[in-house]
């Protein structure tokens, strides 16, 4: 993927394919340029047993031998399994919370090559499709707190997660975004989603790391808990 066109979106960078469409792969730390007007922390301590982390994820590949450079971009290998960049940071807030995951994926499988990826998200961006998904939440309510993640795809979020957005209540719960990029940071995500959750309350200091620091993920995401919770 070069750095020149809109089709760069998929500089994959977390859970799989961080770094939509934006050019090169600057490192955009914590608390990345959001003006939304919610809180910085959560109203209430974060209770692990009453917490969500839900994440998209698509990883380009699952060998860790022989990687292309666009592979490289959309994974992390930890102790020689391969991770989406979003996944691993979805781990890494868990691990830390003790809270559940939940993995959001479309029921139809998408492809593996890069350019066919890509050109798949931004066609449903420009139909603003609603992918269907493969599963669902079905204890929302049993949930305060949720963690919501996903890669920066065309310079937005991924369109699973606005199904996801949509098919479940989000009312009186805190919603806590992180993204994975190349180079986009947030990209407005959190005024998106804080438009579309007017009866949640929506961090303003989501999290977002580039594909390029994905070593360094561990210690930016233990900062950013302290900073949120």
């Amino acid at each position: 993927m070069t750095n020149t066109t809109r089709r760069n979106f998929l500089a994959l960078s977390a859970a799989a394919i961080a770094g939509v469409g934006v050019a090169g792969c600057s490192t955009v730390g914590i608390g990345d340029s959001s003006t939304a007007s919610g809180p910085s922390k959560a109203p209430k301590p974060i209770n692990k047993s009453r917490t969500l982390i839900a994440y998209f994820s698509m990883p380009e590949t699952d060998d860790p031998n022989g990687m292309t450079e666009d592979e490289e971009n959309s994974t992390h290998v930890v102790d020689g399994k391969v991770l989406g960049n979003t996944q691993y940071v979805a781990q890494l807030i868990g691990q830390r919370t003790g809270s559940e995951l939940f993995r959001i994926e479309t029921a139809e499988k998408l492809p593996r090559d890069h350019g066919a990826l890509e050109d798949l998200a931004l066609a449903w961006q420009d139909a603003n499709e609603r992918p269907r998904l493969k599963s669902k939440i079905r204890n929302v309510k049993d949930y305060d707190t949720i963690f919501i993640g996903y890669p920066i795809w065309w310079y937005e979020m991924p369109m699973p997660i606005h199904t996801f957005l949509e098919e479940n209540d989000f009312k009186g719960k805190t919603v806590i975004l992180f993204t994975t990029h190349g180079g986009n940071g947030l990209s407005g995500t959190v005024e998106t989603v804080t438009e579309k959750l007017s009866d949640a309350t929506v961090l303003s200091n989501g999290f977002t790391i580039s594909r390029d620091d994905m070593d360094d993920a561990e210690g930016q995401v233990r900062d950013w808990l302290k900073s949120v919770s």
